[in-house]
C-alpha cells in the first residue's frame, strides 16, 4: 500500500451536503429510530458555538453505536453550526468509505507517521476556521463501559496545540435496558474547557482523561440511581413489542392503563 504524503492521512474528508444528508436520515437516525426506546441528553454548561471554536468533542467508545450518536448531537445540539470532521480507523473507513461525505478521515495509530500526518492535517483545518469540529474517541478502540482507569492516547492535546488553541468538550455516552425490549441510550455532554496553544500535551490529556472519567461516572450513577430529572429525551425511537402490546391490553374492555 503506497504511503501517504507527509502532513495528510490516507483517506480525506470529502465534504458532501446531500450524501451527508443521506447518511444521517436513511442510515444513521432510521437505525437509532428503529433500535433504541429513548436517546437521553443532559448538557452541563453552555452548548459550544463557533464563536468559542474550533471545538474537539471527545468521547468515551463502549460501542458500534457511538459514531451515530455523535452525528445526533451534531444535528439536534450543535444544529450543525459546525463543519465537522472525525478520525476512523483507516481499515473501517477503507470499507465505508462513504463516510467521508459526513467528515471521516483516516487515522493508523500502527504507523507513526501515517498518524502524524493525520494530526498534521485536522491541526491545519482547525486553525483555519472557527466553525470547524473535530470529533475523537481518545481510547482508540471500543472499550467496555465500566472498565477503569480510562487510558487515552494524546492525540486530541497535540491537535489542540498545532490548531492554535481549542475548546474541548467532553462527552460521556452509555447504554442500558431498563425494563423494555429496546436498549436506551444516555449521552452526557460538557462542561467545555479551553485548551490555550500552549498547553502542555503531557498535562492536558491528563486534564482530559480526568474531565472524560468524571464525566463517565457521573452517567453511571445517574443512571444507576435512576438520577434522570436533568435530562431531556433527545428522540424517541419506535415503540417495541411490548410497549405496543401493553398499548392494546389497555384498550381491552375493563382494563384502565
Amino acid at each position: 500500500m503506497p504511503k501517504s504524503p507527509v502532513g495528510q492521512p490516507s483517506i480525506l474528508a470529502r465534504h458532501n451536503r446531500a450524501g451527508d444528508a443521506l447518511i444521517y436520515w436513511a442510515l444513521m437516525r432510521s437505525a437509532i429510530w428503529s433500535h433504541f426506546a429513548r436517546v437521553w441528553l443532559r448538557v452541563e454548561g453552555p452548548i459550544p458555538t463557533p464563536a468559542d471554536g474550533p471545538l474537539i468533542f471527545y468521547l468515551n467508545h463502549p460501542s458500534w453505536w457511538d459514531g451515530y450518536m455523535v452525528q445526533m448531537l451534531n444535528r439536534m445540539v450543535l444544529e450543525d453550526r459546525f463543519q465537522v470532521f472525525c478520525m476512523m480507523d483507516e481499515h473501517e473507513l477503507r470499507r465505508f468509505r462513504f463516510f467521508t461525505w459526513s467528515g471521516a478521515f483516516s487515522v493508523n495509530r500502527q504507523d507513526a507517521r501515517s498518524a502524524l500526518g493525520s494530526v498534521a492535517y485536522i491541526s491545519r483545518l482547525l486553525a483555519a476556521r472557527r466553525d470547524r469540529a473535530l470529533v475523537i474517541f481518545p481510547q482508540g478502540a471500543i472499550t467496555p463501559n465500566d472498565r477503569r482507569p480510562l487510558q487515552i492516547f494524546s492525540g486530541l492535546a497535540h491537535v489542540a496545540q498545532r490548531a492554535g488553541g481549542a475548546t474541548l468538550w467532553p462527552v460521556a455516552l452509555r447504554y442500558e435496558f431498563r425494563g423494555q425490549q429496546r436498549p436506551e441510550a444516555f449521552i452526557r455532554a460538557g462542561p467545555a474547557h479551553y485548551a490555550p496553544a500552549t498547553s502542555d500535551a503531557r498535562a492536558l490529556t491528563a486534564v482530559a482523561l480526568a474531565r472524560l472519567t468524571v464525566a463517565c461516572d457521573a452517567l453511571r450513577d445517574e443512571v444507576i440511581d435512576e438520577q434522570l430529572g436533568e435530562y431531556r429525551v433527545l428522540l424517541r425511537g419506535r415503540p417495541g413489542p411490548d410497549a405496543i402490546f401493553d398499548a392494546a391490553r389497555a384498550l381491552l374492555p375493563g382494563r384502565k392503563g
